[in-house]
């Protein structure tokens, strides 16, 4: 049960994501941000306890003190997200408290807005061969919004015209003249160097959770994302 006060007061928040290479660490403690980014050296299932307990203890803060746990839900790392689930299941569990899932293509986005004040983001993370989970994001109220549900393109079919004024964001868009075609647009650009960051994936799961868009402990899922494509424009 989450009381109102939770709701309303300034709170202690975690964020994790191990959806890729790097294990995301976020650590909100009123309006304090802390932050841990490290490409596992061993392992994401090694690394993430001994990294969230480092965090909290640096910035003395029990366990229990903490109120809601954000994670990324995915797509990404089939192991990876398993791995992320299972930890905020654990602690989430364990502390009687809820948590908030957070789209890791939305991630991207937010993180594309915060790092290059990109407003309209196209995300496109490698699925397989040429398929990508892709995602398409507006900015509201400081926040990334989806424009259409998430989904597995497969960058050979055509898949609905884009438009507007968009930049592409993720390591799919290395097949940005296919996925261009697919999409029916020319990208006014290409960020090459956004990465998931600890204070997109704070600034959404608060939104989320400020919004009631969030679960119990043990009802944590990833996401794996299903083909499906629909016609759609998406307008500015």
């Amino acid at each position: 049960m989450v009381h109102a006060n939770t709701l309303a007061r300034l709170v202690n928040v975690l964020a994790i994501d191990t959806s890729s290479a790097a294990c995301i660490l976020g650590l909100q403690l009123g309006e304090d941000i802390f932050t841990d980014i490290r490409v596992s050296e061993r392992s994401h299932s090694r690394d993430i306890l001994p990294a969230i307990s480092k965090l909290l203890e640096e910035n003395s803060l029990p366990f229990d003190q903490l109120d809601y746990i954000i994670f990324g839900e995915g797509p990404g790392s089939f192991t990876g997200l398993r791995i992320a689930v299972g930890v905020v299941q654990g602690l989430a569990y364990g502390l009687g408290i809820p948590v908030v899932p957070v789209s890791s293509l939305a991630c991207l986005a937010q993180a594309s807005y915060q790092q290059c004040g990109n407003k309209c983001n196209v995300v496109a993370l490698h699925a397989r061969k040429e398929e990508v989970y892709l995602g398409v994001y507006e900015i509201e109220d400081h926040i990334a919004k989806p424009k259409m549900s998430e989904r597995v393109l497969d960058v050979n079919d055509k898949a609905f015209d884009l438009i507007g004024d968009w930049i592409g964001v993720g390591d799919g868009w290395i097949l940005r003249e296919k996925l261009e075609k697919s999409l029916n647009i020319e990208m006014r650009g290409i960020e090459h160097n956004i990465h998931l960051q600890p204070k997109a994936l704070l600034s959404l799961g608060i939104a989320s959770f400020k919004s009631g868009r969030f679960t119990d402990a043990l009802s944590a899922r990833p996401k794996y994302l299903r083909e499906h494509i629909v016609s759609q424009d998406v307008r500015k």
